[in-house]
């Protein structure tokens, strides 16, 4: 029943995403793969903290899109992730979610903390999308920031969308998104009433590793990944699309991408 379960909610995510343009056909494909990886696992809160990082990114890239597409050449209608990108958030997690139904399903445990590498895991699951959550939802959100961001390693004004660029707005989103994990795991573990006290400091943990996670992604932006800004079109772009066309480098060397 679970993996009927399990299948039929995973085919709606899939199906949903690709509906909404927030997922390209590939993607669609990786997001009911790893749907029905995570949604196998006994404990409602692994599928839940998947559902909520997915359907809040979601709504959170859809947010001034008119905005956005003026700040970036490659910005595409609902984000249309594709299967690298939604197995670059979510592999890992997914592998994560089925260890932890491996080793302790099938109601082996009464709570996720009674044994300690049963702790480790969902910590590392939490972690996981707190960090991922944070940084989509610093992302999305901070690139609406009024002012310039500055760039985390010079501390100097850049265009919106540069690699490793930090606002106040971004630093406030990466820190609520990650406390959106913790509170959905905090709420869900303690109505599963098997542990013996609810988990509060869950959400202070994934608050701080939604702002951490967002602030090493933005340390790599800045040295790891270039960017590049037309002073044409006053936009972040991928490369030179005229041969005349004024591109300037912002920060970063070449060797890593989004995906990376």
């Amino acid at each position: 029943m679970r993996l009927l379960f399990g299948f039929v909610l995973s085919s709606f995510l899939g199906g949903h995403g690709y509906l909404k343009k927030s997922l390209s056909t590939s993607g669609a494909v990786a997001a009911f793969l790893v749907g029905l990886g995570t949604m196998y696992n006994d404990w409602a809160v692994f599928p839940l903290l998947l559902l909520t990082f997915y359907f809040t990114g979601s709504r959170l890239t859809k947010l001034k899109a008119e905005r956005k597409k003026k700040l970036d050449e490659e910005y595409l209608d609902g984000g249309q992730r594709s299967a690298t990108q939604v197995f670059c958030n979510a592999l890992w997690g997914t592998l994560i979610a089925a260890w932890h139904q491996y080793t302790f399903g099938d109601e082996r445990i009464t709570c996720l903390f009674e044994n300690p590498f049963s702790t480790k895991l969902f910590l590392l699951y939490l972690g996981h999308y707190a960090t991922c959550n944070g940084d989509t939802w610093a992302s999305e959100i901070g690139v609406l920031n009024k002012d310039w961001p500055i760039l985390i390693t010079t501390l100097k004004k850049v265009p919106p969308g540069t690699n490793g660029g930090v606002s106040p707005l971004g630093l406030a989103a990466s820190l609520f998104g990650g406390s959106a994990i913790g509170i959905v795991a905090f709420v869900s573990i303690g109505l599963s009433g098997g542990c013996d006290r609810w988990m509060w400091e869950l959400i202070p943990i994934a608050s701080l590793a939604g702002l951490i996670g967002s602030l090493v992604d933005s340390v790599l932006g800045a040295t790891v990944q270039k960017t590049l800004y037309s002073e044409k079109s006053h936009k972040i772009v991928h490369h030179a699309r005229t041969v005349n066309e004024n591109i300037k480098v912002i920060s970063g060397w070449d060797l890593l991408d989004n995906n990376q």
